[in-house]
């Protein structure tokens, strides 16, 4: 599995495309999807993903909703190990 911030790098440094543009790919919603739901207790197609924020560095941060709650997750920049990921309710 190629890991969504290696990919968004390599991409954004070669001009393919903005990391922007890539954030809302289908690939990505569903890589966040899967990264959500182990936090919201949703299986992977229930968790619905917006306001995806990606960053050159390869954080970033995105809300998963399921069952009528909202998450706020994100990806920290881990220096070329494994990235590490959380989700939790959103205050409204």
């Amino acid at each position: 599995m190629v890991r969504i911030s290696v990919l968004a790098a390599i991409l954004f440094m070669t001009g393919c495309v903005s990391i922007a543009s890539m954030a809302n790919s289908p690939l990505v919603i569903n890589q966040l999807k899967i990264r959500s739901a182990g936090y919201t207790g949703c299986a992977t197609d229930e968790n619905e993903i917006s306001n995806v924020n990606p960053r050159a560095d390869g954080s970033g941060t995105w809300n998963a909703t399921c069952k009528g709650k909202t998450y706020l997750c994100s990806q920290g920049s881990s220096g070329g190990h494994a990235a590490t990921y959380s989700c939790a309710v959103a205050v409204n």
